[in-house]
Order: structure tokens, then C-alpha cells, then sequence
């Protein structure tokens, strides 16, 4: 039983060195995690599985612009050197390249408190204060890029998107054809990364998954394979020109080994878009206050215009009604001028009438008193030139002032030379 008692006792006194290990390991992870990582600490080492497949050595230097668990921007070195490798015979299948390039990237990380998703943007609850583009960008990165509405998002991944250019020199064939030449890369790159192998002071091996796809402008000589003497042969060269199409550049597995794990980098994401998702919020009620503000004043505007092209409707239907009773005045006016015409001719044609039933009246009376001047020219005794024309004056004035005669006295006579009645 002592024995016993001895064994456990030395067994309690092993163990406790190595619990004050342990606890002094995390401390110093957990302390690490929270403090700022030095210059040298924020590199990061990387190697590409896909190239190593083709028999390709290459490396990758990544380093982080802050030392902080929320940094969020690296930079990134690539390089890859397969050139003018040995064959004793000349082979059909050629891949030789040589090449480097520099990528910029930004990280961030989906999701936030794990059973608390967020509403998605759909078409039912859509921004109408904002065009389609931007709308469809904010509801991209709700619905997608943050994670926020999924109910068990991924919080161990941190995503990266990034832009990138470099310069390489290239031997392809693969078959009797190939080219050889050299071209300037750029274009854009995306993936993830998730922690793969942590050690206990907060080193990580972690696996960065992506590709980087973009335009490449190219200068190349074309060439054969000649297979009966084994020999390549020249066909032609093509200048600097675009390619038509997009370039797959680099398909990434790779493994980083990095001082501060990925899991423990990138933080903040859930505090950041909620500032963000705030921010929008506000904007979002701010453009509404302004659209109704134009609103109200466009409707005021209307209201305006609407009584104002009332009020000139009304004064043009009063200045119509007022021209149509001139013209109504106007008429009558004529109206009456034209009866008061006509009267006026009527009156006139009366007079004439009384002149002419007046000059038979007074012929018929002259008739009547000297009958014997109706009797036959034939009878009368012949007239001299001279009576004629004393007869003619006298029947025209008489015509002129008619008279009517009650009695007629015989003519006077003079008698003798001296004039004596």
C-alpha cells in the first residue's frame, strides 16, 4: 500500500512540470493571438502542389501590411523555374517555364454568431433608392461574400480575392507542334484558405486552394518536330499580340507555412460588416428622406402646375366667351345696320313711287283741263322751229314741278307794238 502511495506521488510530481509546460505553451499561444506579430513573423512561405506535379520547383513569400489578428492585406512573391531541362533525345512532350509574378490580396471571413443568420436580400425587400447595380453588389455580398445569412456558416475558411502580374518565358509541345516564347501575365486570382496542420506555439501549416485566371500578351516562335531525323524544326514566328481568350494562369494547392495560423488571422469580419451593414442602414434611410422630400416637393410642383394651367384654361375660356359675345354683338350690330339699310332702300322706293304716281296724277289733270292738247298731232296746225322749242322747255318744266291747276285762264295777248294788255 506505501508503495502504491509512493508511485502515485511520483507520478503527481512528473505530471506537474509538464501541466506548467502546457499551460505556459498556451498562455503564450493565446498571448500571441492577441499581440502585434514582428516584421519578420508576418511572412509566410508557400509551395504549389500543382507545379510540383509537373515537375516544377517553385515558391511563394507572402507577407501581411499588419501584424494584427484583423490584418486583412498581403502581397504576394511567386516564382517557378523549369528551363532548358536535359534530354538525350529530343522528346514530342516539351514543358519547360520560367516565370515570376506579384499578386495583391485582401482576406475576409464569412459568417458571424453561429444560429443568428441574417435576412437575405431578395427581390421582395429590394433597395429602390440605389440602381440594379449596386443593388446586386450589396445583395452579393450579403447573400454570399459575408456569409451572414447562412445558418452554419464557415468561419474556419478565410477568402481571398486578389490582382496580380508577372512575366514568364515558356517551351510548350505536346505532339509534333509547339511554341516557344515569353509573355506578361496579368489578371485576377480568388480562393480560400483553412487551416491544415497547427503546431502548439501558434505555427500553422495551412491549405490555400484558388486559381488566377486573366489575359496574356504573347511573343512566341512556332516550331515542328521532325520525327525522321528527331529533330525540331522552325515554321514561323508570331509578335507581341493579346490572346483571344482568357488564360488559366496557376490552378493553387498549396501549402503555407505561416507564424499565426489562418484561423487566428482575418478577425473582426462579423464587428466590420456589421459597421458596414449599419452604415448602408443609415444611407439607406437618408435616401428615402430624400426621396420623399422629392416627392412631396415634385407633388407641391404639380399641385402648382396643375392650378396654374387651370387658371390659364379659365382665363382662355373667358377670352373665348368674352370674343364670342363681341362677335355675337358684332352680328347684331350688322344685323341691324343691314335693316335699317333696307329700310332706308324701302323708304327711298317709296319716294319714287309717290314721284312717279305723282307725275301721272299731274298728267292726268293737265288731260282733263286742256283737252284739246290730247288731240292728234295730225289736226294741229303746223308749229314753227321756234314754237317747238318754247313747247319742249315748258313740258320739261312742268315734268320737273308738276302743278295742278284748278282753273286755267285764256293766254294774254300783247297787243300792238308798245306792249298795251
Amino acid at each position: 500500500m506505501l508503495r502504491l502511495c509512493y508511485k502515485v506521488l511520483l507520478c503527481v510530481v512528473c505530471c506537474i512540470p509538464l501541466l506548467a509546460q502546457a499551460q505556459a505553451a498556451a498562455a503564450t499561444v493565446e498571448k500571441e493571438d492577441t499581440l502585434h506579430l514582428p516584421f519578420f513573423k508576418r511572412f509566410s512561405i508557400s509551395t504549389n502542389a500543382v507545379d510540383w506535379v509537373l515537375a516544377t520547383p517553385n515558391l511563394g513569400v507572402e507577407w501581411d501590411f499588419s501584424g494584427s489578428a484583423e490584418s486583412r492585406f498581403s502581397i504576394l512573391l511567386n516564382g517557378k523555374y523549369n528551363w532548358n531541362t536535359h534530354h538525350s533525345i529530343n522528346p514530342r512532350i516539351v514543358y519547360n517555364v520560367a516565370g515570376g509574378n506579384v499578386e495583391f490580396r485582401k482576406y475576409w471571413r464569412t459568417g458571424g454568431p453561429s444560429g443568428n443568420p441574417m435576412p437575405r436580400y431578395t427581390k421582395n425587400n429590394r433597395d429602390e433608392t440605389v440602381g440594379l447595380p449596386r443593388w446586386g453588389f450589396q445583395r452579393f455580398r450579403r447573400n454570399v461574400l459575408s456569409g451572414r445569412t447562412f445558418t452554419d456558416p464557415r468561419t474556419w475558411r478565410a477568402y481571398y480575392v486578389g490582382l496580380y502580374a508577372g512575366y514568364e518565358k515558356f517551351t510548350y509541345a505536346f505532339g509534333r507542334d509547339g511554341k516557344q516564347g515569353d509573355s506578361f501575365n496579368f489578371g485576377v486570382s480568388g480562393g480560400w484558405s483553412v487551416p491544415l496542420y497547427p503546431f502548439k506555439d501558434g505555427r500553422s501549416v495551412d491549405l490555400d486552394l484558388g486559381l488566377a485566371l486573366g489575359a496574356k500578351m504573347a511573343a512566341y516562335d512556332e516550331f515542328g518536330y521532325d520525327e525522321e531525323y528527331g529533330c525540331y524544326t522552325y515554321k514561323g514566328t508570331k509578335g507581341r499580340h493579346f490572346l483571344p481568350y482568357p488564360v488559366l494562369q496557376e490552378a493553387r494547392v498549396s501549402f503555407v507555412f505561416r507564424f499565426r495560423s489562418i484561423g487566428k488571422k482575418v478577425q473582426g469580419g462579423a464587428e466590420r460588416y456589421n459597421e458596414w451593414d449599419t452604415r448602408q442602414l443609415e444611407k439607406r434611410a437618408e435616401r428615402m428622406r430624400k426621396v420623399q422630400h422629392n416627392d412631396s416637393v415634385s407633388l407641391a410642383d404639380s399641385v402648382y402646375k396643375a392650378a396654374l394651367r387651370a387658371a390659364e384654361e379659365q382665363h382662355r375660356d373667358s377670352v373665348r366667351q368674352a370674343r364670342k359675345l363681341q362677335d355675337s354683338l358684332d352680328d347684331l350690330a350688322r344685323e341691324q345696320e343691314k335693316k335699317l339699310k333696307e329700310q332706308e332702300a324701302a323708304a327711298e322706293e317709296s319716294r319714287k313711287k309717290g314721284r312717279r304716281k305723282g307725275r301721272k296724277d299731274g298728267k292726268a289733270e293737265e288731260a282733263e283741263v286742256k283737252p284739246a292738247e290730247a288731240a292728234p298731232e295730225a289736226d294741229r296746225p303746223k308749229e314753227s322751229r321756234k314754237d317747238k322749242k318754247r313747247r319742249r322747255k315748258a313740258e320739261e318744266a312742268e315734268k320737273e314741278q308738276p302743278v295742278a291747276y284748278e282753273q286755267t285762264a285764256p293766254p294774254l295777248k300783247c297787243e300792238g307794238k308798245e306792249g298795251r294788255v
